[in-house]
């Protein structure tokens, strides 16, 4: 197993002056420290996908956990990477740390394992702790599954697609806000000699793909019924997605976009962004953060997709989220840092300086705002990534189905793939 880092936390250190409510002051030179030898340490480990949201959590801790001076909790964390470019993946090595029955106190889990995870009784249950009452809504609905509040989501997140504004200027063209307008910029782009889409092989292919073929679910008056029948399979998945698979086969027929190159492509890597700065493609796919809209040498712009006849629409979710295991060793302890971390102020202050949207009933677009992605996610255009009603997976059945798509198999063909998929885990998991 490779370690990609590990990194010492708070070591007994309970920071009165400089850690109080809203983290560590840089500007104070010498701040003041007290260190109490008498309290035993408690060890307790976080396995996180990178090791970016691995100091973040560090910070985090830092500033709320041992405030009462009667704890002396200690945060040991490790990282990986989603798509492992060496050795073994986030995924892989997570599974592997689960079932050896030695794994973290607490992980990172993400809406495809959910499921999986449920059924091999890596979760445990927090429908009872405080900090649920300081959730949002939306964020609350997308980490329960099966009647469990299965992790604490420390963000909210919109995926939405990143615009070369300058690009458009130059052949007159604006920002699309609906499907002719979508579909218009990039015939013109193309013509123009110009790639309009710069897909990786993961959410850019399965973002677009679900806003085509689920949004008549989600902007139905009768959502409810059409999951209770998803979810119980008198309804097939493929009556809402081969739409969406369509769609996607559509952009490769008529050269908006390269599925070879897709394919090559890992999101959030900085092949992906250098190809979009260069100028080598009009817009991308991207998770809303502060990040994804720095760095460029031309006008930005972040939308929703203009995908739909009628407008736009978006792919929201739960982000971050970070499950306890209930095998842990330091449960209460792990119990207690979910519950600092879960305060509303802290939420906030963690989706503030990870550029993202909070998690907390404030609900808050904290920076970078971005008007009509924001509006598309206020006024509930939305799709979530993981819908927990159901007994079946979308977002990684989508990706991966999507991918199959790229390398030549039909519309026709993957969406009655995803058919069977779906009564299998409705067999596996509907109980």
């Amino acid at each position: 197993m490779r370690k990609i880092r590990k990194k010492r936390g708070l070591l007994g250190i309970l920071m009165i002056a400089a850690l109080l409510g809203t983290g560590c002051n840089r500007e104070q030179a010498n701040p003041q420290l007290y260190v109490d030898h008498g309290i035993r340490e408690t060890p307790v480990t976080v396995f996180t996908e990178n090791a970016e949201v691995s100091a973040a959590i560090e910070e985090r801790c830092k500033a709320v956990l041992n405030q009462d001076e009667s704890t002396n909790i200690t945060v040991y964390s490790d990282s990986a990477n989603y798509y492992a470019e060496d050795g073994l993946s986030y995924r892989e090595l997570l599974l592997k740390r689960l079932a050896s029955g030695n794994a973290d106190d607490l992980y990172m889990i993400h809406a495809e394992d959910v499921l999986e995870f449920d059924e091999k009784g890596y979760i445990y249950d927090m429908s009872a702790l405080e900090f649920t009452g300081n959730l949002s809504h939306d964020a609350l609905t997308q980490s329960t599954y099966n009647g469990k509040v299965f992790s604490i989501p420390l963000s909210y997140t919109g995926f939405g697609f990143i615009w070369n504004v300058d690009m458009l200027k130059q052949y007159g063209l604006k920002l699309p806000e609906n499907l002719e307008e979508f579909l218009n910029v990039c015939e013109t782009l193309k013509e123009n000699g110009i790639l309009p889409y710069g897909a990786n092989k993961d959410y850019a292919l399965t973002v677009p793909v679900m806003c085509v073929g689920l949004h008549d679910i989600y902007q139905s008056d009768d959502c409810n019924e059409k999951l209770e029948a998803l979810s119980n399979g008198t309804a097939a998945i493929s009556e809402y997605m081969e739409k969406g698979f369509d769609f996607l086969q559509m952009m490769i027929d008529k050269g908006y976009m390269n599925p070879d190159r897709a394919l090559e492509t890992l999101p959030k890597k900085e092949e992906e962004k250098s190809f979009f700065a260069n100028g080598n493609c009009a817009f991308i796919c991207a998770i809303y953060s502060g990040k994804a809209l720095e760095g460029y040498p031309f006008e930005i712009a972040m939308t929703p997709l203009p995908v739909l006849e009628n407008g736009s629409v978006c792919v929201v979710g739960a982000d971050q989220r970070m499950a306890i295991n209930p095998r842990s060793k330091h449960l209460d302890s792990a119990i207690a840092i979910v519950e600092a971390l879960g305060q509303a102020e802290t939420l906030d202050t963690f989706a503030k300086n990870q550029g993202r949207i909070s998690s907390s009933k404030n609900a808050m677009l904290l920076i970078y705002p971005t008007d009509s992605l924001n509006a598309c996610i206020a006024e509930g255009r939305q799709i979530p990534n993981q819908d927990f009603s159901l007994n079946f997976n979308v977002w990684e059945n989508v990706r991966d189905l999507s991918q199959q798509l790229c390398r030549g198999k039909s519309a026709a063909q993957v969406a009655a793939e995803y058919d069977s998929i779906q009564m299998e885990e409705i067999s596996k998991y509907g109980n």
